[in-house]
């Protein structure tokens, strides 16, 4: 527990130092208090709506194991969800939550295959909307953004979606990299598995891929309608947040900046992605909205949706890890 709290710890301390430093850089004249000024009650609607956009993704996940035969209950796919965005938020680049997603899968009896083809499912789908919406909007940003290094991101991170995409889809799909990378974690992690058991474990791989992908993509589109309906609320939190500071923007075009924005930021080796997420959103938004506005919209937008959610997840996963040992001290599992 040690080891968690450190990381909560840097990755509070790095977000929050670059909110500092972007307050002497960009706005030296910026008065810290102003974010005081925001109203509570939209406040509490943009923690409303990214509770929203928890639960939304743990009926999605429900609706996956549902699917593959399992009984599963909401209050344990809920905690998978929201762990798993608390992992994101400690790890470099983000990539923390879909591991400490399958483990938690497999401690509760899903087979290892069905949730990793779940989870990386999952991200797949992420993958293609992301690629989806990136191609819909970029003409649309390009005529709006000023010549800018903002617009200079906005490019790199349509073209990095784009090879994100590709990348997860080749080593998704092809046999002999899965492979390879099973035998680097096995080498990493000294585990004790042979040739013969990895090789068993990707032919459940590849039929449990082939029932939900090719049998069943139904259910792919949906989970899909469901992950892009969660983006409008997370566009929507920010939405909110901008109307107060500043009027002139359509719901859908700041859709497709923050979508092809956080291809960037989300992308940065800290813990979370904390401070690329700030200078990333800070670097476009003040071409866009002023230097304070942007200042006073990446505060807000980030105490909803990565500040209360990693304090609350802290306590959440203390308390849950106590009662864990208890369990095993008591002879459970």
């Amino acid at each position: 527990m040690k080891g968690i709290y450190k990381k909560v710890f840097l990755s509070l301390i790095i977000s929050f130092s670059f909110l500092i430093v972007l307050q002497f850089v960009f706005s030296k004249n910026y008065n810290i208090f102003s974010v005081f000024k925001f109203p509570i009650v939209l406040l509490l609607i943009n923690i409303l709506l990214l509770f929203l956009i928890y639960l939304i993704n743990t009926l999605r996940l429900q609706m996956m194991l549902v699917f593959f035969g399992y009984t599963f209950s909401f209050r344990e796919a809920f905690k998978n969800v929201f762990f798993g965005a608390f992992f994101t938020f400690i790890t470099p680049m983000s990539i923390g939550g879909q591991p400490y997603q399958i483990y938690h899968l497999i401690k509760n009896k899903i087979k290892g295959e069905d949730a990793t083809n779940i989870i990386i499912s999952k991200t797949l789908e992420i993958s293609f909307v992301i690629l989806l919406l990136d191609l819909i909007f970029i003409k649309k940003i390009l005529k709006i953004m000023p010549k800018s290094f903002g617009l200079s991101i906005i490019l790199i991170g349509f073209f990095l979606g784009l090879s994100i995409s590709l990348a997860i889809f080749i080593s998704f799909v092809s046999r002999k990299l899965l492979k390879r990378f099973l035998f680097f974690l096995i080498k990493i992690f000294k585990l004790n598995y042979t040739e013969t058991e990895v090789d068993q474990w990707l032919d459940n791989l590849q039929n449990s891929i082939k029932t939900l992908w090719v049998k069943n993509p139904w259910i792919l589109i949906l989970d899909m309608i469901m992950y892009f309906a969660t983006l409008l609320l997370y566009n929507f939190i920010m939405y909110l947040t901008i109307k107060f500071y500043y009027s002139n923007i359509s719901f859908f075009t700041l859709l497709g900046i923050l979508v092809m924005m956080n291809t960037v930021a989300y992308y940065v080796p800290t813990p979370g992605s904390s401070g690329g997420i700030e200078g990333t959103y800070q670097i476009v938004f003040s071409s866009l909205f002023g230097s304070s506005n942007s200042i006073n919209i990446i505060t807000i937008y980030r105490l909803v949706t990565f500040y209360i959610p990693l304090i609350l997840g802290t306590i959440f996963f203390t308390y849950s890890s106590k009662k864990d040992k208890m369990i095993m001290e008591n002879g459970g599992e």
